[in-house]
């Protein structure tokens, strides 16, 4: 679309014109686009397209105000507001675009609706190799649903104590599925400490690259509970993980101890005052003398009593129990992480 002072109209039809040019998620030519998601900065970092980035048409308020209007009055007055919102910083939509020109772009918004349309067009107008989005955001995640939902995959699982090592030999094994890594948290009360955790759209479009990447089944993956920090893993996929096979993997008290002491970045200030928060949270479950013995035990740097007791007291007297539950297809040791990973490799192999 042309600028004002070079004569050129602009007008909500204009602008909300059809697109000549439309990429669906599932093309084999969508790899070849940089994603733009003109979608607030909000809507944006909830989740988006795999590498996409964000450049919003519209602030919170101002998409507040449209959909307000669209519910309320109707749609001409709420596309009349927006283009009057949008018409005074074109000139400002076009310069955030300019660093890309020489990219082959593809516009993303919430349905492949009007906000990519108007930009598509906007864009098009001043020479971009543009496109728009089939569907928008909404077809990516119809897309990521109907795959993840229906992935059961053969599966070889690990199960064994906190601090045996499963994450570790998992980021070792291939093929693999890092449950932890996807949702981004530790599988247990301490698991978010220093990071944040994925929400359940994030972890399924994690899954759904993961499913893409392919490989030959069976995978490898640790075993969880079907809720990882604040998301759950899907319902086929879970009933997969129990009716798999089974490995129990065992570590020393001294090893278990020495590698959680690894895992978690104790020397963080913020990392140690949320293990504070989260210590005394415990009051109920482990009584009071523990939990002050525990808090005390931290403040005083004494890390090794204190995963210790922890171990002890709380994790495997609560998850212990749990371990009972499957009849395992092999036990190993861990105590040599790559050791373990040779005797998993060889077990896969006399599978296939």
């Amino acid at each position: 679309m042309k600028k004002e002072k070079e004569g050129q109209a602009i007008d909500p039809e204009t602008m909300l014109a059809e697109a000549l040019h439309s990429v669906a998620f599932t093309d084999p030519s969508y790899g070849d686009y940089l994603v733009v998601d003109v979608r607030t900065h909000a809507e944006f970092i909830e989740n988006s397209l795999p590498g996409a980035i964000n450049i919003p048409l519209f602030d919170e308020m101002e998409r507040s105000v449209i959909g307000t209007l669209y519910k309320q009055v109707g749609r001409q007055e709420a596309v009349q507001a927006g283009f009057e919102i949008v018409h005074p910083k074109l000139s400002a939509i076009v310069e955030s675009f300019e660093p890309y020109r020489q990219r082959k772009l593809l516009i993303s918004c919430a349905r492949g609706g009007m906000r990519s349309r108007a930009v598509v067009n906007l864009l098009a107008g001043q020479g971009f190799n543009i496109a728009q989005l089939e569907g928008g955001y909404k077809a990516y995640r119809h897309t990521v649903l109907d795959r993840v939902k229906n992935f059961a995959p053969e599966m070889i699982v690990l199960h064994g104590m906190t601090g045996v090592g499963k994450t570790r030999i998992i980021e070792k094994l291939s093929p693999s599925i890092d449950l932890e890594l996807m949702a981004n948290h530790r599988s247990s009360l301490f698991g978010a400490l220093d990071r944040e955790a994925s929400n359940q759209k994030g972890f399924e479009a994690a899954f759904y690259q993961k499913i893409e990447e392919g490989g030959q089944e069976p995978f490898f993956v640790e075993g969880e509970s079907r809720k990882i920090g604040q998301v759950f893993m899907p319902d086929r996929f879970a009933v997969a993980m129990k009716q798999a096979r089974m490995v129990f993997v065992t570590a020393s008290m001294e090893t278990r101890v020495q590698r959680i002491i690894e895992d978690y970045p104790m020397d963080d200030p913020q990392v140690r005052s949320k293990a504070l928060a989260v210590v005394k949270s415990l009051r109920q479950r482990l009584g009071g003398k523990i939990v002050d013995q525990l808090s005390l035990l931290l403040q005083r740097d004494d890390l090794s009593e204190f995963v210790h007791i922890l171990l002890t007291d709380y994790y495997d007297g609560r998850y212990g129990n749990c371990m009972l539950e499957y009849n395992y297809d092999l036990r190993l040791s861990s105590e040599n992480i790559d050791d373990t990973v040779a005797e998993l490799v060889k077990y896969r192999q006399s599978l296939l």
